[in-house]
């Protein structure tokens, strides 16, 4: 068995290509997409629905004072008011999506296991890691385990 792992800009282009290995015979079983969600921080982040949204830094107003930016930190307790903004919502995650019978499975799972997935399909522990931070940065990976005979047919497949 030999492992093909391939990245792509977006889950669309990633789908297309799990989709052309699912239609040429592929078990759904040996085939993962891991995908990753940055941490975002709403300092930073273009916000507000009912009057139009703002962008970070532009002014808004506060109940008693001045207009301030966007962005501005809101104080802390016992300090200055500079960490991040964000929610419950902002969780640092990867999702790893499996093809079943050819239903697609989502789950989220850590850095640990993704990286685990990523070793044991040949790649040393530093390409894993960077690996793991692409996600981070949007990058969608499709890894496929394939029988040695076939790797040239599913790699043509996944090259689009």
């Amino acid at each position: 068995m030999a492992a093909l792992c391939r990245s792509y800009p977006t889950h669309g282009e990633a789908l297309e290509a799990v989709h052309a290995v699912l239609g040429a015979g592929v078990s759904g079983e040996d085939v993962l997409v891991l995908m990753g969600e940055h941490k975002r921080d709403a300092h930073h982040e273009q916000v507000g629905e009912f009057a139009g949204p703002t962008e970070p830094g532009a002014p808004v107003g506060e109940f008693a004072g001045p207009a301030q930016p966007q962005g501005t930190p809101t104080g802390a307790f016992a300090g200055e008011g500079v960490h991040r903004g964000g929610s419950f919502a902002d969780a640092e995650r990867e999702v790893l999506s499996s093809y079943p019978e050819g239903v697609e499975r989502m789950r989220v799972v850590g850095h640990r296991r993704i990286t685990r997935l990523l070793k044991d399909a040949g790649l040393d522990h530093a390409t894993a890691t960077r690996d793991v931070e692409a996600l981070h940065q949007g990058l969608v990976l499709v890894l496929v385990d394939v029988a040695d005979d076939d790797v040239d047919r599913v790699a043509a497949l996944l090259e689009g």
